[in-house]
């Protein structure tokens, strides 16, 4: 109980920080919050009738909550791959971009390094000719 109590304190920060700048994914934090809040709370004297109420009736009336839960979770699982696909092209576009600085920092060096290679091999030539046999 002590762990869910810190972990409800802790997660307004947490949600804050791993949420910035994608709303999608601050709903369903927040979803999540709601359903873990909710978990911790005793049920109702009004909860208690109802859920009896069902189990007395059977499977029939649980149907229409069955149904709503697992079109909740198709919904969280298609708002989870799309994070996750919008994230790997996020990935992949910065490593795209990075590879691409790289490769042009590389070439900008090589041709430096080949100019004064060049400079110098003329220098030594030019020392050479000044110098001469003798």
């Amino acid at each position: 109980m002590d762990q869910a109590e810190q972990a409800v304190q802790q997660a307004p920060d947490m949600a804050r920080r791993q949420t910035r700048g994608n709303p999608l994914a601050a709903g369903l934090v927040a979803f999540g919050l709601g359903l873990l809040t909710s978990s911790l709370l005793p049920a109702t004297r009004t909860e208690q009738e109802k859920a009896a109420e069902l189990m007395d009736r059977g499977g029939e009336a649980l149907e229409p909550v069955k149904k709503a839960a697992a079109e909740s979770a198709q919904h969280l699982r298609e708002g989870a791959t799309e994070i996750s696909q919008s994230a790997a092209a996020e990935v992949r576009d910065s490593a795209a971009e990075a590879a691409r600085t790289t490769q042009e920092a590389a070439r900008d060096q090589g041709g430096q390094v080949a100019g004064q290679a060049r400079d110098s091999g003329r220098n030594i030539a030019d020392e050479a000719r000044r110098s001469g046999p003798g």
